[in-house]
């Protein structure tokens, strides 16, 4: 039976008595208050689009996003001093924690020599050694500023290889927001075609029609369905690109043997497979999903566990894909691989790799511990509550449904329970997102303790939604 409750930075410990306990919680959430956020967001609406420079820090967030002043290791302080565990870690970035002192401090010893030079770094081979200790499957390796770089480039890399310029991807995967990839991340059923051939949809204005007609869509971890595709545009098609993982529309994993499928599939119609490891890549082990399904792309991006924070990515593949660059394949970016990403990607790989890559077993037990909590906390409340993770990347969801295993699945939820709890959860002192296609992503710097305080207050919080309700 746990035995604490952690409130900001308070722990009430359990007496026998539960009505006290009642109230000093609901002293608690009484005292909550986000006043300065608020007023900060009507300023930044005034002066930036949405409030906000990427829509997500202000999308599902009613009526205001919260402003975060600080944090270190897994707590985070908002603008009016509310401490919180944090559970989002920047959406999947904060590998090692809020404020590394390892790798600030690097960072800062480096600094003293300044900060860009447009020219070539010796970090930059370092990390890439350091890249290849983690990421056996991939031959060389290049370095952007961010994920959309990297998916942005490696299909620039695999139309040139292939000669073929039209591309394939899958409902609800979410690779960027370029051109190329802002295609079906969202797919409306009404208007979104066949579950087994699936239409191409825009996910924003601005995308020309002749970049859509040049975006062929699939619905994942069906390989009928994408081999009926192939058999009509195979001959077309010069990437297929996927998150190896699903992790922008719940955490999806992938059926047994579904991505050794298309790995074939790609083979037969040479076509070359990216897999987008941008989450997944030095989170759900050191090699990414590719090492954890045994499955190797030919190209794989990477960008946010790699840097804990700092903005970095990486483009790896096999060497005679990599090698189109700079041989037709142009490729460049002023913030490209600059001095202060790669020392702090340098030695944030090296806090992952120590003792043999300890670090994968704590996050594993972690991740393990917070599945099962979840799934026992349903139980207990004979709440419907689908949950599924993989080491270091987990969601749950309140459905009927008992699987999960694609986009379309993934929407028949309860989009408000969740949002109304995790405002819930927010007054209780723990920090993640309010739309419920986003992943908890937890960290080597998260504790058994982090876990179970966040079970006991999910738990209370489905309760209060109850009575309400």
């Amino acid at each position: 039976m746990l035995t604490s409750i952690k409130i900001g930075c308070e722990i009430m410990e359990e007496s026998n008595n539960d009505s006290n306990n009642i109230v000093n919680m609901s002293e608690k959430i009484k005292n909550y208050s986000t006043k300065r956020s608020m007023n900060l967001f009507k300023k930044a609406k005034k002066l930036i689009p949405t409030g906000a420079s990427s829509l997500m820090r202000t999308s599902s967030w009613d009526p205001y996003p919260i402003y975060i002043k600080g944090g270190k290791g897994t707590r985070i302080w908002d603008v009016d001093g509310n401490q919180y565990i944090d559970f989002l870690m920047a959406f999947g970035p904060i590998i090692n924690g809020h404020a590394n002192d390892k790798i600030n401090g690097a960072v800062k010893r480096y600094l003293k020599n300044g900060s860009l030079f447009g020219a070539p770094n010796e970090y930059e081979i370092k990390l890439a050694k350091e890249f290849k200790k983690f990421v056996k499957t991939q031959d060389m390796v290049i370095f952007a500023l961010s994920g959309s770089d990297a998916t942005f480039n490696a299909l620039r890399i695999a139309r040139a290889a292939t000669g073929k310029d039209m591309v394939l991807k899958f409902e609800g995967h979410y690779h960027g927001l370029h051109d190329y990839a802002a295609v079906s991340v969202e797919a409306p059923p009404p208007v979104a075609g066949l579950r087994w051939f699936p239409k191409s949809l825009p996910y924003s204005a601005g995308i020309p029609s002749e970049v859509m007609d040049t975006v062929v869509v699939a619905s994942w971890n069906d390989l009928e369905s994408l081999s009926r595709i192939l058999k009509i545009r195979g001959n077309e098609i010069g990437a297929i690109i996927m998150e190896p993982i699903m992790a922008n529309s719940t955490v999806i994993t992938p059926e047994d043997d579904y991505l050794k499928g298309v790995r074939e599939l790609a083979d037969e119609y040479n076509i070359l497979l990216i897999f987008d490891e941008v989450i997944t890549g030095f989170r759900v082990s050191e090699g990414g999903a590719q090492k954890l399904y045994g499955v190797t792309p030919d190209l794989s991006t990477w960008a946010k566990a790699l840097g804990n924070g700092y903005p970095i990515s990486a483009i790896a593949g096999k060497k005679e894909y990599m090698e189109l660059i700079g041989n037709g394949v142009g490729y460049g970016g002023t913030y490209f691989g600059n001095p202060i990403s790669l020392v702090a990607a340098y030695e944030n790989l090296r806090l992952l790799g120590a003792n043999d890559f300890q670090a994968y077993s704590h996050l594993a037990r972690i991740t393990r511990r917070l599945g099962r909590g979840i799934e026992e906390v349903a139980e207990t409340l004979n709440e419907n509550i689908y949950v599924n993770y993989e080491t270091g990347v987990l969601s749950f969801v309140f459905t009927d449904l008992r699987k999960i295993s694609n986009y379309r699945d993934s929407i028949n939820i309860d989009w408000n329970k969740y949002k109304v709890i995790q405002g819930k959860m927010l007054q209780r002192g723990f920090y993640y997102h309010p739309d419920s296609a986003e992943r908890i992503p937890p960290s080597v710097a998260h504790t058994e303790e982090d876990v179970d305080n966040f079970i006991i207050a999910l738990e209370d919080s489905i309760k209060e939604y109850n009575r309400e309700n």
